[in-house]
């Protein structure tokens, strides 16, 4: 098998822990391609924007991967999208008129005896999809881990058809933004946690796992790499190849569970396509010949020392009926951040590794599934 040698930057983590369950679906992207929906579908999957206890993950489709959690007292449940690029927990709430917010479960705040707000509005614009609305305060829950007095939105508007898509109750922001804010700052900050730590598994089984890691869902060591402080988990890699020479100076990216795909400088994207061996169809989208994924070189991203190779089976997406397979790697919406080269290792990179968020020593680990 070739091998196309991208070098870039890695890191990983330990035990402890409270899950929350990812359950696994059948993929749609057969069907979504041949309505001529998936590339909409696939572009609406970004959402970069702004003890231990483990919570199984819903994995709709293979595009996005949303757990159950309960806000108040009672507790009243929702299916949220965990989603280390962004910030904010918020949910649908009652106060929200927009038509997508009809399709689901509808925060009450007034069914809290726990809840409190000074009225502050905010407003998020994603990659794609926005909102508008409340915050306030109240108690979650995730799995047997309880956090209270935790910030979170409550939806206004909610503007387009994005969020009506099944299991949008709301996204819980991740990112590595103490002054945000997030979920883990409260754990922390309630010394809830083991450690300050957070872990995906996003295979069988799918799973995400607050206060350290699963060993059982990886072997060998965590390969580290560090972040920026105050950055949706941003880390800089260096790539040394001589047949692209992209990164000699450094190339940044995001780790993010809330975009679908590997995303890839535009300058570079279809250079890169063609290196893989995928062709343009009729309607834009970069396919393979499925009959020869076996044949396809291996992207291997040297991060930090570590070499971390992402086989065909990764970055080929699902047969089609024309015997096609698409691409699961897009260009990227900014050429470039902090002056460097951006990409986004999205779920299609990070179905491959269990990948661990360090949020006490801003580092984020990779390692070999188990």
């Amino acid at each position: 098998m070739r091998f196309l040698i991208l070098s870039f930057l890695c890191v990983a983590f330990a035990e402890g822990i409270i899950r929350v369950p990812l359950l696994p679906r059948h993929s749609l992207y057969e069907k979504l391609r041949e309505r001529g929906e998936l590339k909409e579908i696939l572009k609406y999957m970004q959402y970069s924007a702004d003890g231990t206890f483990s919570e199984n993950l819903v994995n709709q489709n293979d595009m996005s991967y949303f757990g159950q959690i309960s806000v108040g007292t009672p507790p009243q449940s929702f299916y949220v999208h965990f989603d280390t690029g962004s910030t904010t927990l918020w949910v649908n709430s009652i106060y929200c008129k927009s038509n997508a917010c009809t399709y689901h479960p509808l925060f009450n705040p007034a069914k809290s005896s726990t809840y409190h707000s000074n009225e502050q509005k905010f407003s998020i614009h994603y990659g794609t999809g926005s909102l508008t609305g409340v915050i306030g305060y109240d108690t979650v829950s995730l799995g047997a881990l309880t956090v209270t007095n935790q910030k979170i939105g409550l939806s206004i508007t909610e503007p387009g058809k994005h969020f009506a898509r099944p299991l949008h109750d709301g996204i819980m922001g991740l990112a590595l933004m103490p002054d945000k804010g997030t979920i883990v700052d409260t754990m922390i900050q309630e010394s809830l946690l083991e450690e300050p730590v957070f872990a995906f598994y996003l295979s069988r089984g799918s799973e995400v796992v607050f206060g350290g890691t699963d060993p059982s869902h990886y072997t060998g060591e965590i390969h580290w790499i560090p972040v920026q402080e105050s950055s949706h988990w941003q880390l800089v890699f260096e790539i040394d190849h001589q047949p692209t020479g992209w990164c000699v100076n450094g190339c940044s990216a995001i780790v993010d569970t809330g975009t679908s795909l590997l995303t890839c400088p535009p300058q570079y994207v279809d250079t890169l396509q063609q290196m893989l061996g995928a062709e343009m169809d009729e309607s834009g989208n970069y396919v393979f010949n499925c009959n020869n994924i076996n044949s396809l070189p291996t992207l291997t991203f040297v991060m930090n020392g570590a070499h971390l190779h992402l086989e065909p089976t990764s970055y080929v997406l699902t047969q089609d009926s024309n015997g096609s397979c698409l691409s699961g790697i897009e260009a990227s919406h900014s050429a470039y951040r902090d002056g460097m080269p951006y990409w986004i290792l999205g779920d299609v990179f990070l179905r491959q590794f269990y990948s661990v968020f360090d949020q006490g020593n801003a580092r984020v680990g990779f390692a070999t599934l188990a």
